[in-house]
């Protein structure tokens, strides 16, 4: 298990996401353990793990997925896309 401070995290960032694949990264701030860097496996939905690890994630797209759907051609028209 890797334990590094926020400020080495930050500058490292690249460094210590891949060193998160073959062991645990724990970040701390102010010297107490805040968070660890996780990797997402290949075979893991993205989707699936927002929804599994962020509550607010998970009230957002059921509120997303009631609304009614934009027709294609409103969505063409929105993003200055011809027909």
């Amino acid at each position: 298990m890797k334990i590094v401070p926020l400020s080495e995290a930050k500058a490292n960032l690249s460094r210590y996401g891949s060193l998160c694949r073959e062991e645990p990264v724990v970040v701390t701030v102010n010297g107490s353990p805040a968070f660890q860097l996780v990797p997402i496996r290949e075979d893991e939905d993205l989707i699936d793990a927002l929804i599994k690890n962020h509550p607010e994630f998970r009230r957002l797209l059921e509120k997303r997925l009631k609304e009614k759907p934009i027709p294609w051609d409103r969505v063409r028209k929105r993003l200055g896309l011809s027909a």
